[in-house]
């Protein structure tokens, strides 16, 4: 069964891979932004949302900006 399973979504890979390469690039930004977008309103309707996305990423990013040569 795992690997009829594991078959079944091998050829829905390669139909996705597929349907994929024949877009254009101006296509796949284009949808890109539309996602995108769609991400950021879904975000700014739900404020603790947005601020639990706000704080991760925050968090992520952080660097150690102190001087390792003091105290």
């Amino acid at each position: 069964m795992e690997a009829d399973l594991a078959q079944q979504l091998a050829r829905r890979d390669r139909l996705r891979r597929a349907l994929a390469l024949q877009k254009t690039p101006e296509v796949r930004v284009r949808e890109m932004f539309a996602r995108q977008q769609a991400m950021w309103e879904t975000l700014r309707k739900n404020p603790e949302a947005y601020a639990h996305f706000l704080k991760r990423n925050y968090k992520a990013r952080a660097i150690d900006a102190r001087d390792p040569h003091v105290g």
